[in-house]
């Protein structure tokens, strides 16, 4: 690109001084003065289209150099903010005795695996048809902060039914921008113990979102 608008730069430079020679010979030669006033017209024509092309040339490089520094620094931002957001990760931990208010064996812990801070986390314990069963807020959790246990309730009533654990949460990036939520599900089914009376958790895969509607449950 460079090249070629050099090369059509040239071209300008050498057609206009043709141009300035024709005139001064045109201006010398007194007899031949219309055929020279003719090529020094169509010599114009010629160089004022080297010239808009030339400035076209430069336009569109111009643009194409604002657009791609622009689209650098989208991309710088976006490396920025996935380098420094929270990640959080919920899974079922067996508990050493049975809880008799819920007859649950094992319950919930939740830790920031990433490198920036979750503000506004949010713990939702959501049915088959994600309808809110318990929850619980907190307000910040920095990475390496300690595990925050959550303890499910009211699981007797959906034995084997597909239920989840919803945690969505906000990165400080997220300030002063379009608002954007990380969601952190985790699928599982309460299953009745045969050998004892209790309800233990079988989790499925975390699955990771990111919405810029907070949804209400």
């Amino acid at each position: 690109m460079k090249v070629r608008r050099r090369n059509i730069l040239i071209l300008g430079i050498v057609g206009g001084a043709l141009i300035i020679f024709i005139a001064l010979f045109g201006a010398i030669n007194q007899d031949n003065a219309p055929v020279f006033n003719l090529v020094l017209f169509a010599g114009l024509i010629v160089v004022t289209m080297f010239y808009a092309y030339y400035s076209m040339e430069t336009a569109d490089a111009a643009r194409e150099q604002a657009e791609a520094s622009v689209k650098m620094a989208e991309e710088m931002r976006e490396q920025r903010i996935m380098t420094s957001r929270p990640v959080i990760i919920q899974k079922a931990v067996p508990l050493q005795f049975i809880d008799e208010d819920t007859g649950t064996s094992d319950n919930f812990q939740i830790y920031n695996a990433g490198n920036g801070p979750a503000i506004e986390l949010e713990i939702l314990l959501l049915d088959k048809d994600k309808k809110l069963l318990a929850g619980q807020r907190e307000t910040f959790l920095q990475a390496g902060d300690a595990i925050k246990d959550f303890y499910p309730a009211g699981l007797g009533e959906h034995v084997n039914s597909d239920c989840y654990l919803l945690c969505r949460y906000q990165s400080i990036q997220s300030i002063g921008t379009k608002p954007s939520w990380y969601q952190t599900w985790l699928p599982f089914k309460p299953v009745k113990s045969k050998s004892k009376d209790y309800i233990y958790i079988r989790s499925g895969e975390l699955e990771f979102e990111e919405v810029f509607e907070k949804r209400s449950f």
